[in-house]
């Protein structure tokens, strides 16, 4: 057991919202457990047999109000200061990134160090300190300095391998993307993706597309892929695998529990999908979430039966085409609240072990709402996330990334200010160098052209609902329009510059 001493501004915490906590084990796995808030105390139990940390959003300040984590802790029976366990995590995190990428060396001048040390000496007044409430507050700015340290971090590290990158060489034409839901369809949309974007997605929900049982709608999805066909345009279709309730018909719920003939049904429907579109479509988004298992419940080997079934279908089908399996929770919260779920990174392996084809791995990136693994993460956690999907040498496509551009329901958590159009913008040029910045990426995909009532993360779209561009498509444009020629050498932000990626 673990416990966890809160406090807000006036003392003792009298409530501490858990909604969105979590426990968390090595690997950053999320673990079972239960946890519990009494008396100004978080209390965290669990049945496993090492040790581990807890998660949860927490206020950074001026740096908004983010997912954050502890380290790993050992049980005792006084309790833990929350503040001070969560900045020492980045404090932490900073040295492991540090060494990692082989930036030790970068200048004493620069923001991310000289935050780093007064985080550091803020942290030892208050590990020191005897009276807890001033303790916290000290902790508390110590972590403010922890975080943008962390952040400062992350985009010199993003700009060094950006110019390593694409120092003499310019970046391919297929960077950046964008999804396309297709019951809208103007003359003015389908101007700005010939202009500004270099893949279109097709997302492909099953009940939009099955109407009613036997009876698809195929008109809107026709025109669109019809439309990208003349422009030339690579194009993106899927999931062809989704169990999601957004995704899922009702009717197929009738076999929720008899897998034999779902399969069957999963089967006919994705064949029919692939004939008709498979000429058209460059990569097919195979399955997406199959790992999280909130709705259909799966067996691991089922969804990887699943995943082999849709990708074998492909292949026969539309020979040549490459297929892509989706990570939409990288996070891996919900292993939390359900034991058949498999971590992303776990799930990946398997496939990879079981020798199931897979061109590209997809990514989703999607932040700023409460729920499915959506609250607010900083930019370090987003490039140490990224980091990971090094190891299973494949290429990524960042599937869908994105952000509010005005504050939706609370819980979700924001950046460095409440979301708004402006924020929005700022975020996504940061993200986007990151995730570039990484030589396993292959392109960066927005989660949505423009607002409409179903979308995946309300409020993200580039244009709004009257039809207006946001300033994030400008500055996302912009951002392509830098990668169109070589960047040359990177500015000098190290004393010993390495020679490049191979060396960190």
């Amino acid at each position: 057991m673990l416990r966890f001493a809160v406090y807000d501004d006036r003392g003792p915490a009298k409530d501490w919202p858990l909604d969105a906590a979590y426990l968390i084990g090595s690997d950053d796995v999320a673990v079972p457990g239960e946890l519990t808030f009494k008396a100004g105390h978080i209390r965290c139990t669990t049945r496993a047999n090492h040790t581990v940390g807890l998660c949860l959003p927490y206020d950074a300040g001026p740096l908004g109000r983010l997912m954050l984590q502890t380290c790993l802790l050992p049980d005792r029976d006084r309790p833990y200061l929350l503040s001070l366990e969560v900045a020492r995590h980045r404090l932490k995190t900073f040295i492991a990134k540090s060494e990692e990428w082989q930036m030790f060396e970068i200048e004493s001048d620069h923001p991310a160090p000289r935050e780093w040390e007064k985080a550091r000496k803020l942290f030892a007044q208050a590990l020191n300190e005897k009276d807890q409430i001033q303790a916290d507050r000290l902790a508390r700015r110590s972590l403010i300095h922890a975080v943008q340290s962390n952040e400062r971090l992350a985009l010199a590290h993003a700009e060094l391998f950006l110019h390593w990158r694409f120092g003499s060489r310019p970046a391919p034409s297929t960077t950046l993307g964008v999804r396309i839901h297709t019951g809208k369809d103007t003359p003015a949309l389908r101007e700005l993706l010939t202009r500004d974007f270099d893949i279109l997605v097709f997302p492909l929900r099953w009940s939009e597309l099955e109407v009613e049982e036997g009876r698809y709608d195929w008109a809107p999805l026709d025109r669109w892929v019809q439309w990208a066909q003349t422009q030339d345009k690579p194009c993106v279709l899927g999931p062809l695998l989704d169990f999601s309730k957004r995704a899922l018909p009702k009717w197929m719920y009738v076999w929720q529990h008899d897998y034999s003939t779902c399969r069957d049904l999963v089967y006919e429907h994705v064949e029919r999908v692939v004939k008709r579109y498979g000429s058209a479509v460059d990569m097919w988004n195979v399955a997406s979430g199959l790992n999280v298992n909130d709705n259909f419940q799966f067996t691991a080997q089922q969804m990887i039966d699943l995943t082999y079934m849709g990708s074998l279908i492909v292949r026969q089908v539309h020979k040549g085409a490459r297929t892509m399996v989706e990570i939409v929770e990288p996070f891996g919260e919900f292993g939390a609240a359900n034991k058949n779920a498999v971590a992303p990174l776990t799930y990946l392996d398997q496939i990879v072990q079981e020798g199931i084809p897979m061109d590209c791995v997809g990514v989703q990136l999607l932040f700023g709402q409460k729920g499915r693994g959506r609250e607010t993460r900083d930019l370090m956690q987003i490039s140490s996330l990224l980091d990971r999907f090094l190891t299973l040498d494949l290429p990524v496509l960042i599937s869908a990334v994105g952000v509010p551009s005005e504050a939706p329901e609370p819980g979700g958590g924001w950046w460095h200010e409440p979301w708004t159009a402006q924020v929005q913008s700022r975020w996504v040029s940061r993200a986007f160098s990151i995730a570039m910045s990484k030589p396993f990426v292959e392109s960066v995909i927005w989660s949505d052209l423009y607002d409409h009532p179903s979308s995946d993360l309300p409020g993200a779209g580039l244009v709004d609902a009257s039809g207006r561009t946001k300033p994030a498509l400008q500055r996302l444009v912009g951002m392509r329009k830098r990668l169109r020629k070589p960047l040359g050498p990177p500015r000098r932000l190290l004393r010993r510059v390495s020679t490049g990626p191979a060396d960190a």
